[in-house]
């Protein structure tokens, strides 16, 4: 037998597989920096959390307030110059901007005492820095501070 007729003999019919086929998928979405889920979800973290912020500072902000009127009167200025309450010093015999003339047998205490009669080591302070000595004489002014 020939090569010839081997081939003849033999015949070569493999069943034929069908061909490799590239099949197009969807490509996949992207999800980039700018675009997407992802942005609107941290918008509405930002947004949540700003609101938050906003309510916090609103809320330090009442009780800083009520806070400081509930507390005592000088934290206001409620106090004179010589340490006497604003609503004491209507009642007391000397005011602050007042001048007051020194008569005779007067004293830089006895004029602390009228000025402050509830701490008169203050006023009789004050006075002193302010006529910078701690006598006086008959007929002098002094602005009670």
């Amino acid at each position: 037998m020939a090569v010839t007729e081997l081939h003849q003999d033999f015949e070569f019919d493999a069943p034929r597989r069908p061909d490799l086929r590239l099949v197009p998928q969807p490509a996949p979405e992207l999800r980039t920096f700018r675009s997407g889920p992802l942005v609107q979800q941290r918008r509405a973290a930002r947004a949540a959390m700003l609101k938050r912020r906003r309510r916090v500072v609103l809320v330090v902000a009442i009780l800083a307030t009520i806070t400081a009127l509930c507390g005592p009167g000088h934290a206001f200025g409620g106090t004179t110059a010589t340490g006497l309450p604003i609503q004491m010093e209507t009642g007391s015999q000397l005011a602050s901007g007042q001048v007051y003339v020194v008569q005779a047998g007067d004293t830089l205490s006895s004029i602390a005492e009228k000025v402050n009669p509830l701490n008169p080591h203050r006023a009789f302070a004050v006075l002193r820095s302010q006529i910078r000595s701690s006598v006086v004489l008959t007929g002098e002014h002094i602005l009670i501070p």
